[in-house]
């Protein structure tokens, strides 16, 4: 039989963990958008590449809404390298750091959902102890 400080222990454990398990989706929910945003970066890069000359294309402006423009340059592009800093690189170059970036955001997904799923498997075995606690 459990004591009522184990009884104690494990909901108060299992609430924790609740909300790293809610925490761990809104992460997981944060990089499934950018992994989104770059796999459209890419695609747009792997178009350009093919281009021959200008490029029409439709740029987005918020709100579901986009606007027509015209990539003029089509050899090279500008890349963020974080606090609002942007390098010139060719498009090449640009696609392989792009390509890095998606590879990255996967695998820290991954050990997101890895955790996301001890967690939620430590809930399930504190639910299940609760459940025999309140059945004795």
């Amino acid at each position: 039989m459990a004591t009522k400080e184990q009884i104690a222990r494990a909901i108060a454990e299992l609430q924790i963990i609740e909300q790293i398990v809610n925490e761990f989706q809104l992460r997981i929910a944060t990089l499934d958008a950018a992994l989104r945003e770059h796999e459209s970066a890419i695609s747009l890069i792997e178009e350009m590449k093919k281009a021959e000359g200008n490029m029409e294309v439709l740029i987005p402006i918020g709100g579901g809404n986009f606007v027509h423009g015209i990539i003029t340059s089509t050899d090279k592009m500008e890349v963020s390298v974080g606090a609002g800093v942007v390098i010139t690189k060719s498009l090449e170059e640009g696609h392989q750091i792009m390509l890095k970036r998606k590879d990255s955001l996967i695998r820290m997904k991954e050990a997101y959902l890895q955790k996301l799923q001890e967690h939620i498997n430590r809930a399930a075995e504190l639910r299940r102890f609760l459940e025999s606690v309140r059945t004795e």
